[in-house]
Formats: structure tokens, sequence, C-alpha cells
């Protein structure tokens, strides 16, 4: 095992990003469909069950998290209230173009709130599963983005 190290701590083992997300659905087409229009993902492999394909799992195009799609009506029909995940958006005008494409699909979200130096909002699948889509950490506004929507004075 490829461990890091600490000078006077233990060690652990170097996380190389996130494996996957499970994300609980009632309708595998349909949760599809969202992440497929929304967010650019495309079928992975699938789930084998006894009677066939019972889950599948889901790859982002532009290098987002993999996501399997898991079919469990009971807890798809009572999500929690805050975000299963918050996705890492490019830039500012990112998160406004987003909103508006679930806008002109239909797709529920709240309404994009402004931080010290980014925007944030939240989206809503489907099986209403909250998802946080913020301003990656590093992004540093340019004057182009102040110019397209400011944000308040720090």
């Amino acid at each position: 095992m490829t461990t890091g190290t600490h000078t006077d701590g233990p060690r652990f083992p170097e996380a190389q990003g996130i494996h996957h997300l499970r994300v609980p659905v009632s309708d595998l087409g349909v949760a599809f469909g969202f992440w497929r229009d929304i967010f650019g993902y495309e079928r992975d492999f699938d789930f084998p069950g006894p009677d066939g394909v019972v889950n599948w799992a889901i790859k982002s195009v532009t290098g987002g998290p993999s996501i399997v799609l898991w079919v469990d009506p009971e807890r798809a029909n009572n999500p929690p209230p805050y975000p299963l995940f918050s996705l890492s958006l490019r830039d500012e005008q990112s998160v406004f173009d987003l909103e508006a494409e679930l806008d002109r699909r239909g797709f529920e979200h709240g309404e994009v709130q402004f931080r010290k130096r980014s925007a944030r909002f939240f989206a809503y699948d489907p099986d209403r599963n909250k998802i946080g889509c913020y301003v990656r950490h590093d992004y540093v506004r340019s004057v182009s983005d102040r110019r397209k929507r400011p944000l308040p004075e720090e």
C-alpha cells in the first residue's frame, strides 16, 4: 500500500479521489436521463441481479465523479434535506449556465447564492436528491466574470 507520511504522526493511505457515489433512485431511466442531459454522464456498466439489471454505473465525460444509480425506492422517496454531495464547477459562468439549463428542462433548483468569492446553488434530481453545485475552490474571478454578474464586495 502506498502511504503518505506525516513526520510525527501515523501513516495514512493516499486517497486518489472519490471512487464513486451511490445515489438512490426510483427509476433508472429517468435518473440516467437527468445525469446524461444535465451533466453529460454516460452509462459505464450494469449491475446484474437474478432477474436482470438492477443498478447502473455512470461516468462523467468531463471528469466528474463516477456515480452508481442505485434503485432504492424507499430512500429515493425520502431524500435527506442536505446535499448528498457537491459538484465543483469550473467557474462562475458555469453556475449560471447550469441554472439556465435546469430552467430550460424544467428541473427544480434553488437560487444562486453568492459568497465572498464564489457562487453556488442546489439542484434536485428527479427523486429530489439535493446536489450542491459550487465554483471550484481555487477559482479566481477575472475581469470578464465581474462584468457577467457582480458578486458582493468582500
